[in-house]
């Protein structure tokens, strides 16, 4: 009877003491399935290519995207990934290309022909911003992004394989800054729970144009998504409890000696410094991804040399998922 009592209160010591915050952190680690919405027909974007491939359906090229953390692709369809039309309409009056002979007889057996350098999967690193500088009319390709619905604006700033974010210089506590980011852009403060993100988002911070009154001393201090919504306990933006998170970017002395609840500003080193939610400071809009798109796109349509397809609204289409 004693052993079967030691038995009960050793499993009742080992047990966690919250086990609703258990589930929770299982929940908030389950892999995020980034979704891609077509937005141009017969175009495709400038952006940095990060990775190239031959693919057989436009999920294998969202597959490969998602393998190199890009938030946007261009994809040639089958059936299309002959020559861009556009270019051959512009360069008809031009010399045809100079190609290499073959070698001569008794010589090496090999010919010098040009590089075949298409590849129908193109994953770009970061998305097209709102005023859509970087497309092309390309009647191969087809453009898919991450943001559909609302395009980030011109001066939302790419961090690869990240994010997109908007450095808002306006000071505002904490709660204003929040409601800010939520209402105008559709985002939330920027998330800032690993080492990378920190350090990448701290990167763009050292590199802002400095003012005159950031603080008394003169120091960058951007407030992010991180919280003491409950004394002594930290939440992300998203709800998410920041003991969930290995990662800690705590500034000597933070976050103790504090008399109420307070709210996690960012430093241009890449520590993390609470102070109280009322001071006014700048703040890191993560802009989120967004879909479906406004309209849909005609993807039978024959690509218009005249008119080029889609080119002033984004359309809406089902996610890749």
């Amino acid at each position: 009877m004693h052993q079967l009592v030691l038995v009960v209160a050793l499993l009742a010591v080992q047990l966690p003491r919250d086990s609703s915050a258990v589930r929770t952190c299982t929940e908030q680690s389950r892999k995020i399935v980034h979704r891609f919405y077509l937005l141009r027909h017969c175009q495709r974007s400038e952006r940095n290519v990060i990775g190239l491939a031959n693919v057989k359906t436009v999920r294998n090229c969202a597959d490969l995207a998602r393998s190199k953390q890009a938030m946007a692709f261009n994809y040639a369809p089958a059936g299309r990934n002959g020559v861009n039309r556009y270019e051959l309409t512009q360069n008809q009056s031009r010399p045809a290309t100079w190609i290499p002979p073959k070698a001569a007889s008794g010589g090496s057996s090999t010919t010098r022909a040009p590089f075949d350098d298409f590849y129908n999967c193109q994953v770009l690193d970061c998305p097209e911003h709102r005023n859509l500088s970087s497309i092309v009319n390309d009647t191969r390709f087809d453009y898919y992004s991450m943001f559909a619905k609302i395009l980030p604006p011109a001066a939302a700033t790419c961090i690869p394989s990240i994010g997109m974010f908007l450095f808002e210089e306006t000071k505002h506590n904490y709660s204003r800054a929040y409601n800010s980011c939520v209402a105008q852009h559709g985002g939330s403060l920027a998330h800032v729970a690993s080492d990378r993100r920190t350090f990448e988002i701290a990167r763009v911070l050292g590199n802002l144009p400095k003012g005159n009154d950031n603080s008394s001393l003169n120091e960058s201090l951007f407030y992010v998504g991180l919280n003491e919504s409950i004394r002594d306990r930290f939440f992300t933006s998203a709800g998410e409890r920041l003991d969930c998170f290995t990662f800690r970017a705590w500034a000597p002395g933070h976050p103790a000696n504090r008399s109420a609840p307070g709210c996690v500003a960012l430093t241009e080193e890449g520590s993390w410094k609470v102070f109280n939610c009322n001071r006014n400071l700048p703040y890191v809009c993560e802009l989120h991804t967004s879909g479906p798109a406004l309209h849909e796109p005609k993807l039978r349509r024959r690509c218009s040399i005249k008119r080029p397809n889609n080119r002033d609204a984004p359309p809406k289409r089902v996610p890749i998922e």
